[in-house]
Formats: structure tokens, C-alpha cells, sequence
């Protein structure tokens, strides 16, 4: 009962509300001291791809930036998710939905072992990306960069949204279409 609830507080923890920048991926930050267990640098991670046709080239891109890592190597595979974007062991399942009007544009979770990350879910929520304010390519971009970012252990830089954009997609703003 007590590892069902640390895990609770930790899903619940990281739940992450988002609405953040595109383009450049540089991030330096931790999200704690959580992060994927590895052997060598770079180590590769799957991006389980259940999302649908409009959100492919969104992934791709995702998949593409954060591979400039020296660290790590993120590749697209097929979608293991089953049902509402259920966690995969070693992975991270990339799924879209309309999951209604609940305040956030995209969601992270994770689950852990101690400090390392076992399994990963990133949901981009459509009821949101179905309206003309957020059905655009600058904030597709952001949403699932930051979503991704935070299941790979990262957390935001900075969470003004009116500030000058710091050139990541783990800063918050109003306007994503600043970055590049």
C-alpha cells in the first residue's frame, strides 16, 4: 500500500499542465534527481507512437531534437499503449486525445524505481489542439518537446509566460511562435 501511494504522489507530482515553447531543445535542468537508467552515452529510447497522422511529424521532430544530445538517442517505434495511452517498461508511449476541457494542453507521467525512470507517458489533449488558439504547428511543437523533455527527466527553466523566451521548449510563453 505504501509503494501504490509513493507512486501516486509521484504520478500526481509530475502530472505536468502545459502550454510551453517549441523549437530549440537545449535543456540543462533536472526534474528532481529523476532519469533513465543507462549503460553508455548515448543510450536510445523509444518514443511509442499512438498518436494520430496530424500529430506524426510533431513527434518526428520531437524525436529528431532531443537526439542532438550527446546523452541520448530518441527514435519513433510502434505504439504499445493500449487503452487510455497505458505505460510501456522501458519506454515512453506518445498518445493524443480529446481529453476534455481539464486546463491542460499536454501531460507527462512517469514511474519510477527508486531515482530512475522505468516507463513513460506523454498525452497531448485535443480538445484544446482542436481550436484555432492552439491548432498550430508552433504549438504542437512545444507541447510535445515539453511533454517528452519532462519524461526524460526534465523540468522547466522557467515558468513565466510574458518574459523573454529563454530558446527552449521546456520555458513557458504566450507566443511559441517567437522561438526560432
Amino acid at each position: 500500500m505504501l509503494r501504490l501511494l509513493k507512486r501516486f504522489a509521484i504520478l500526481s507530482l509530475f502530472a505536468v499542465l502545459v502550454l510551453f515553447v517549441p523549437s530549440s531543445v537545449f535543456a540543462s535542468h533536472s526534474w528532481g534527481s529523476y532519469h533513465w537508467a543507462r549503460m553508455s552515452n548515448p543510450f536510445t529510447l523509444t518514443l511509442g507512437d499512438n498518436v494520430s497522422s496530424g500529430w506524426d511529424q510533431f513527434l518526428a521532430t520531437t524525436a529528431s531534437d532531443w537526439s542532438i544530445s550527446t546523452v541520448l538517442d530518441t527514435v519513433v517505434g510502434a505504439g504499445r499503449a493500449k487503452g487510455n495511452c497505458r505505460p510501456t517498461k522501458g519506454r515512453v508511449e506518445v498518445c493524443n486525445k480529446t481529453y476534455g476541457n481539464n486546463g491542460w494542453l499536454g501531460l507527462a507521467q512517469i514511474w519510477v524505481s527508486g531515482s530512475h525512470i522505468t516507463q513513460a507517458t506523454t498525452k497531448v489533449n485535443d480538445t484544446y489542439f482542436n481550436t484555432a488558439t492552439y491548432n498550430t504547428p508552433a504549438w504542437r511543437n512545444l507541447v510535445m518537446c515539453q511533454e517528452v523533455g519532462h519524461t526524460l527527466g526534465l523540468d522547466h527553466q522557467d515558468e513565466a509566460f510574458d518574459n523573454a523566451n529563454l530558446g527552449t521548449c521546456m520555458d513557458y510563453t504566450s507566443d511559441p511562435s517567437t522561438i526560432r
